[in-house]
């Protein structure tokens, strides 16, 4: 049996004294944005989840570069593929950020079968996202 809870950690911006994770849980239909400081130090709380629309893969990257190439892009250090849940059209809960592809799609897939929501990969061409079954 799957557990009812994914916890998503945003690695692109936590570092060893501040640590920020996302928590769902699905049998009371709340998340919670947990930050900690030194890992002692925490705070936040389960709040209900808003209406869902999808969740959405993408890239992002974290050290602004104006001249950098779709190559430089995809290949920087800087970039990390981002999970998000969309609610309100525009309005977004980032799940988890990580370095590894499977990883991300993974806990995407994840979160979109517990959701029953469908699943926009916005990674693997940054310009044209494209939908994919979850459940493949």
């Amino acid at each position: 049996m799957e557990s009812s809870i994914i916890i998503g950690k945003r690695k692109g911006i936590s570092n060893f004294v501040r640590r920020f994770h996302t928590y769902l849980d699905f049998t009371t239909n709340t998340y919670k944005i947990q930050e900690s400081l030194l890992g002692v130090f925490k705070w936040g709380k389960f709040t209900p989840l808003p209406n869902v629309d999808y969740v959405l893969i993408f890239r992002q990257l974290f050290v602004k570069c104006e001249t950098c190439t779709t190559e430089e892009f995809e290949n920087s250090r800087f970039s990390y593929f981002q999970v998000s849940i969309i609610h309100n059209k525009t309005r977004r809960i980032v799940v988890h950020e990580t370095r590894d592809r499977e990883e991300a799609f993974s806990i995407a897939k994840k979160i979109a079968i517990q959701l029953k929501k469908p699943l926009r990969d916005a990674a693997t061409n940054r310009r044209n996202g494209e939908w994919i079954n979850p459940e493949s």
